[in-house]
């Protein structure tokens, strides 16, 4: 029996990733919203995985190929809104940028990169994957799998040991 998994982006208490980056800087008041905000982000909550793997351990022999998502798929400003709402704040963004005025930001930060030879977190690149949709399709509901954490809850514990709870002894995992 072979299983492979391939998730979407990853999030979870102790997971320094790209979702921990942006709910950080939304949780830190400093976030703009780089265009209108309707497109969608799959994701997925690390403890979801896991339960996953886990239920795969019965499947029987054969080649089982499944992309890992935990549905519905959030709006950048619903997510947004979903964090803001979790952390007492008013759920509306406070500043836009039109996508064309962030990309050209980001062609700045592209410019001084390359003179400077230094990374910034801000780039074109980063601006255009940030406006991006990211939406994926899984078959996982056919395996009859049910996860254990739905994605707003998983939301809400992510952000709530995050940045409403004191872990700061506590060991974490640094990825891309």
């Amino acid at each position: 029996t072979l299983v492979i998994i391939r998730p979407t982006v990853v999030f979870g208490e102790q997971n320094r990733g790209n979702v921990y980056n942006l709910l950080k800087q939304i949780a830190s008041g400093i976030f703009v919203m780089v265009g209108k905000g309707e497109n969608r982000k799959s994701m997925a909550y690390v403890e979801n995985i896991a339960a996953f793997i886990e239920y795969s351990m019965n499947f029987k022999p054969g080649v089982h190929i499944y992309n890992f998502i935990d549905k519905p798929d959030f709006t950048m400003n619903a997510l947004v809104a979903n964090v803001n709402k979790i952390l007492g704040k008013p759920d509306t963004i406070k500043f836009r940028l039109p996508y064309s005025v962030g990309y050209a930001i980001g062609k700045g930060f592209d410019a001084v990169a390359t003179l400077t030879n230094k990374k910034f977190a801000i780039s074109s690149i980063r601006v255009k994957k940030f406006c991006a949709d990211s939406v994926y399709n899984t078959a996982l509901n056919k395996t009859g799998f049910i996860a254990p954490v739905p994605l707003q809850k998983a939301l809400e514990q992510t952000i709530r040991h995050e940045f409403l709870e004191s872990h700061e002894h506590e060991g974490v995992f640094y990825s891309e």
